[in-house]
């Protein structure tokens, strides 16, 4: 790829992958390299983070007063689908050195990460409570949403060889969010409130419940007019570039399904629908096993996350092949 196109994606230096001396923060071995190194978790994992993440009146009005998206369409200026890609490109990239990376490396992207969430503040809309998108409450919860949509894009998507998806054992559940805490705290979490089991993270949904909701002006603002405006940009001549967008869009209803029955309520789906969605996961997931095949996961890995984190992806998966 040519180095404009590496920008999208690189925050300073090039990333320093990890390695035996310096496994970074996980490492090989780890539940968090096993899950998060799955070629079928890296297309879906920001779209099912988002399923997660909208109905959450905070994280509303973060988005609608800090997403490009939503900026640019309530400015009524033009857009291109395109922006909707690179959004999605960042979302995945962008953090991928933070898992992947030395130790210096994650330091060094988390660093960013939190500075350029610093600023994102504001009121919710329709009320005097105010938010912040660095601050404690949204970035545990980011934490937490990440972190899960990971393992329920993992369980439900990823073929082993001949073997199909499935749940990781309690233990090793368990594990996993007992690993991925350190993620929270990189990112900027109070570790005394990150939940390293499963038990924890049930707790903690529900302590959160209150918080789900529709802010003002969410329809208009976060969904209608961006999708409208992404719409009229839209060019044959961008479709290669819209491919991971697409994809993403036309497994919708299967993304729908990989969530608990709480999380579907929270985005307003009607439990008549949950035997559907069911239905329509258990019969389009054979055609994942598309993500066994090297040439077409490493094309997506590719154009998602971007060579920086392909490359980090590789050199990781050669190191968990090592001690598996």
């Amino acid at each position: 790829m040519a180095s404009q196109d590496i920008r999208i994606w690189r925050r300073g230096p090039a990333p320093t992958p990890a390695t035996p001396a310096d496994p970074g923060y996980f490492g090989p071995g780890s539940q968090v390299w096993r899950v998060l190194l799955h070629p079928a978790v890296t297309p879906f994992l920001a779209p099912v983070t988002a399923l997660l993440e909208l109905p959450h009146i905070g994280m509303q009005a973060v988005i609608l007063d800090h997403d490009p998206l939503a900026v640019t369409s309530r400015t009524h200026r033009a857009m291109s689908p395109i922006m909707a890609v690179r959004r999605a490109q960042r979302t995945v990239g962008v953090p991928v050195p933070i898992i992947l990376g030395d130790k210096p490396t994650a330091d060094r992207i988390a660093a960013h990460l939190r500075r350029y969430h610093r600023p994102m503040t504001g009121t919710i809309p329709g009320t005097a409570e105010p938010y912040a998108a660095a601050g404690p409450e949204l970035v545990l919860f980011a934490h937490v949403t990440i972190m899960q949509a990971a393992l329920l894009v993992y369980e439900h998507f990823a073929y082993e060889g001949l073997r199909r998806p499935a749940r990781l054992t309690p233990a090793d559940r368990d594990q996993f969010w007992l690993e991925a805490k350190q993620f929270g705290i990189l990112m900027g979490a109070n570790p005394d409130e990150i939940p390293t089991t499963c038990h924890q993270v049930a707790t903690y949904y529900a302590s959160i419940s209150h918080r789900y909701g529709v802010i003002e002006s969410f329809g208009p603002d976060l969904a209608v007019t961006p999708v409208l405006s992404l719409l009229r940009g839209f060019g044959p001549a961008q479709l290669p570039q819209l491919a991971p967008l697409l994809l993403s869009a036309l497994l919708t209803p299967q993304l729908m399904a990989t969530l608990p029955r709480p999380a579907r309520r929270n985005l307003g789906i009607p439990t008549f629908l949950d035997p559907l969605l069911n239905l329509s996961l258990r019969l389009t997931r054979p055609t994942l096993r598309a993500f066994t095949i090297h040439r077409f996961a490493t094309a997506l890995e590719l154009r998602i996350s971007g060579p920086d984190a392909a490359s980090l992806s590789a050199h990781a998966r050669r190191l968990q092949a090592a001690v598996a």
